[in-house]
């Protein structure tokens, strides 16, 4: 009877690790299935997505090709290489200001319209000069346009010399009197 006793004990320990082996392996065999569903779904969203973002990126590429683009903004740089002697940094700094407003004027603009008059531009700063702050004359002449969204002038820029004559004649009309009345 001991014989059959211990077997019989076996029996049921072995039956109870088959079954609860069977409920292990079925429930995360059911939460792994889940899974899979959850994944293959997720690759169908992702593949969706994807020719999704590629096509708005074509309609963006073409938007951009029929989009006028303007002129939004205008600068100015004064090359000093080719010269003697390097401007003073407060003229470079009044003459790209001076530049930029007289070309302020094409902010707005269609890049098309610009490029095709380019050559207003170059007649336009051929041979400018400007009077600076301290009534020093400034000669001003094109050397390159870069024409896009931002237009980039590059200038050069000569100190005009000016007859000692008319310095004196200018500081003596620009004098403040002294007796006021």
């Amino acid at each position: 009877m001991k014989v059959i006793l211990w077997k019989r004990y076996l029996a049921l320990l072995l039956m109870g690790c088959v079954l609860g082996g069977s409920v292990i392996l079925f429930t995360y065999g059911r939460e792994m299935e889940q899974m899979m569903l959850i994944k293959k779904s997720l690759e169908l969203q992702n593949k969706k997505l994807y020719e999704e973002n590629l096509e708005l990126k074509q309609n963006q590429r073409v938007y951009r090709k029929k989009q006028e683009t303007v002129i939004e903004d205008v600068r100015a740089s004064v090359l000093t290489a080719d010269q003697k002697q390097p401007l003073h940094a407060t003229i470079v700094v009044q003459v790209v200001d001076r530049v930029e407003k007289d070309l302020a004027s094409l902010k707005g603009k269609k890049v098309e319209q610009v490029a095709e008059v380019h050559q207003v531009l170059h007649e336009m700063l051929r041979r400018r000069e400007y009077i600076l702050s301290d009534r020093t004359t400034v000669e001003v002449r094109i050397k390159t346009v870069v024409i896009s969204r931002t237009l980039h002038v590059f200038v050069t820029a000569d100190i005009i010399p000016d007859d000692v004559w008319q310095k004196i004649a200018r500081n003596f009309l620009f004098l403040p009197p002294y007796i006021s009345i």
